[in-house]
């Protein structure tokens, strides 16, 4: 299945996506894709509500704004020099082990939300990323079985505030969790649709040029090793996301360095996983300019 949450900023209604491009409205399931969703059998109730009320449920119009496809999460955990080309280009060595940090989970907006630059930032930048949703509580998870505890995949922009992130000391997270920092979707491809993850193609785009372009299967560390990995050290909740890492091709690495500036548009995409597009915007007092 692949899951969508539409509507209005923070009054998101949960549907889905068929494969001829058809979004349904799942309200009537009755259930959110939160924490308790997953952790409580949710995918398999919703797949079997489909199956019986999927034709005569309503349709959802096309225009309508997509929203992230899980509810906010209790984490987002993100991968850093996951890919060795992006490690080479920022001048960092092969991790040895995974880098985790983290981004906050008010950072989650919409696949095709503007992208707002933070009060004082100059130095706003783009990451294309997979993301992993977790489907159920997992600690200490051998590598082995980490997939039973993978929910599906989603499509992420990982932006970077570099210069939060890296002139003014401290951890990375500064740069990572503005409001509108983790565009996620379109739409949440539960596991089945996607048979291996490690084998994706993955672009991104600035004002139409060609940025990002590269595939999962260069990943330094593999979907079922970070999760493994991370539940080493936390507890993984049912709708956690793990964002996986970027390949090279990012603005600070360019030389000289490319930020994104008011107006841009940024498109990306992932092979099973859709595409999504965001403006950036400047920062005008508010929250959120959508």
């Amino acid at each position: 299945m692949k899951l969508i949450r539409w509507g209005g900023p923070e009054h998101e209604k949960p549907g889905v996506l068929l494969n001829d491009g058809t979004r349904l409205d799942a309200s009537a399931f009755g259930w959110d894709y939160d924490e308790a969703f997953f952790a409580n059998g949710g995918l398999g109730a919703l797949e079997l509500w489909l199956m019986q009320n999927g034709a005569r449920a309503p349709h959802v119009d096309p225009a309508a704004r997509l929203g992230p496809p899980v509810c906010r999460p209790s984490k987002i955990v993100c991968i850093g020099l996951n890919y060795r080309d992006h490690a080479a280009e920022t001048g960092a060595n092969i991790p040895a082990e995974p880098v985790i940090f983290s981004k906050a989970t008010t950072a989650l907006c919409g696949p095709n939300d503007n992208v707002v630059i933070p009060r004082g930032a100059e130095k706003l930048d783009y990451e294309v990323e997979l993301a992993v949703i977790i489907g159920k509580r997992a600690s200490y998870v051998p590598r082995d079985h980490a997939f039973e505890f993978v929910a599906g995949y989603a499509l992420h922009n990982d932006y970077s505030e570099r210069s939060f992130q890296i002139e003014r000391g401290g951890q990375w997270v500064k740069g990572k969790s503005a409001d509108t920092f983790a565009p996620l979707g379109p739409f949440l491809a539960t596991r089945d649709e996607i048979q291996d993850p490690s084998r994706l193609g993955m672009w991104l785009k600035v004002n139409g040029e060609v940025r990002q372009q590269s595939t999962t299967a260069n990943m330094i560390f593999d979907v079922a090793t970070l999760v493994s990995y991370v539940s080493q050290f936390m507890t993984l909740l049912p709708g956690d996301v793990i964002s996986t890492g970027t390949p090279g091709g990012v603005g600070m690495a360019w030389k000289p360095p490319v930020y994104l500036k008011p107006g841009d548009v940024v498109e990306l995409g992932m092979e099973g996983l859709g595409a999504s597009r965001q403006i950036v915007a400047a920062w005008a007092g508010s929250k959120m300019v959508r």
